[in-house]
């Protein structure tokens, strides 16, 4: 069987070199366009089976747009942004090949697909869902089928929601003049590990999360759910009512049902190894 070609458009960024060695060795051919190779991306395009659309989510419609013209209508076109429904509709609105939106939902540091998840959302494939899910499950891949609107339904809590209750904090702390470093001297584990997330995120590209986070029409509804919650919170304890606390926190706890022990094991064994390394 003659090798698979696949063309990854913003194959010289992060991601994109990623999935070139990913691919590379999985048996499959690679070709690489970007602004700073010579391949074009109308080139790339004609000449792979397989058309993966790796840039900035900002770009992401743009290009698509650009190459479509020049895919084969029997090859499959991917893309790798966070959000879904924009990217996947422009796919099927500008293509005539086989459509399957993808989020790789980890960075491209990680070492192996190994437990990483990949949420694929097929929109227009006969031949090519198999073949990518195949690929990705050989290599240990945790693959998640849905439909672009349950995709960025997910990832406005998941990401969304997430990052600005972290972006939240850290401002937070900021208005409040609260050195960080200080403020480890006085806790436990526990909240430097709280931190370690905050830091984490904040070590990051900002235009990134900026995307994520103007760019997911969904995420909207979780926001204002989670500035109505923390509003109610607020309330709550300026009235200093205990029961209602008490009542909050255990709907909550309710909600979170079986996975709070999970969590408890989780985080344990987090600062338990910060503890070992002297973290």
């Amino acid at each position: 069987m003659a090798k698979i070609t696949v063309g990854i458009i913003g194959g010289t960024g992060q991601m994109g070199q990623f999935f070139k060695r990913f691919f590379e060795n999985n048996n499959c051919k690679v070709l690489i366009s970007s602004r700073r190779t010579k391949l074009k991306p109308e080139d790339c395009a004609r000449q792979s089976d397989v058309v993966l659309v790796s840039v900035p989510i900002e770009d992401t419609v743009g290009v698509i747009k650009k190459i479509s013209p020049y895919i084969n209508k029997n090859s499959l076109l991917i893309d790798t942004t966070s959000i879904k429904e924009e990217p996947v509709d422009a796919m099927l609105k500008h293509a005539k090949c086989e459509v399957i939106g993808m989020h790789p939902v980890f960075g491209p540091n990680v070492s192996s697909l190994r437990d990483q998840t990949i949420v694929l959302c097929p929109a227009r494939t006969k031949k090519w869902l198999k073949w990518i899910v195949d690929i990705f499950e050989k290599n240990n891949a945790r693959v998640k089928i849905t439909t672009p609107q349950k995709h960025d339904e997910m990832m406005s809590v998941i990401q969304g929601l997430n990052h600005f209750s972290t972006l939240s904090i850290a401002h937070s702390m900021k208005k409040l003049r609260i050195s960080i470093e200080e403020s480890l001297a006085y806790t436990s584990p526990i909240y430097k590990l709280r931190m370690a997330m905050v830091g984490r995120i904040l070590n990051q590209n900002p235009s990134l999360y900026a995307n994520i986070e103007i760019m997911n029409a969904k995420n909207v509804k979780a926001l204002e759910a989670y500035i109505d919650s923390a509003k109610k919170l607020k309330k709550i304890i300026e009235a200093k009512n205990t029961k209602r606390f008490l009542r909050y926190f255990n709907e909550c706890s309710e909600f979170f049902g079986p996975f709070k022990k999970e969590a408890e094991e989780i985080s344990d064994y987090l600062i338990e190894q910060m503890v070992k390394k002297g973290k």
